[in-house]
């Protein structure tokens, strides 16, 4: 896969066709800053609050392995890959 295609979407919350990938908040690398305002326990909360509330609006909800960056990229490739056209 190129590299760059790779890079644009390792860090993407997207929607996939009725999909919505979750990237889980991580304690080992969650770092506060001008974006993340808030604690891990605020993240925690909110990313439970979001687990709920995507199935009732009819997603999907696919969790991203806890893996290395590249390997998360190649998994939301795959998802890509494996959506059902529109």
């Amino acid at each position: 896969m190129p590299e760059a295609r790779r890079r644009s979407i390792s860090s993407a919350s997207i929607v996939i066709t009725g999909r919505s990938s979750s990237r889980p908040p991580w304690p080992e690398i969650y770092r506060q800053d001008g974006e993340r305002r808030h604690g891990i326990d605020a993240a925690v909360a909110e990313y439970n609050r979001l687990l709920q509330a995507y199935p009732r609006l009819g997603y999907e909800v696919v969790i991203l392995p806890k893996a290395p960056v590249e390997e998360r990229a190649d998994f939301l490739l795959g998802l890509l890959d494996n959506s059902p056209a529109e």
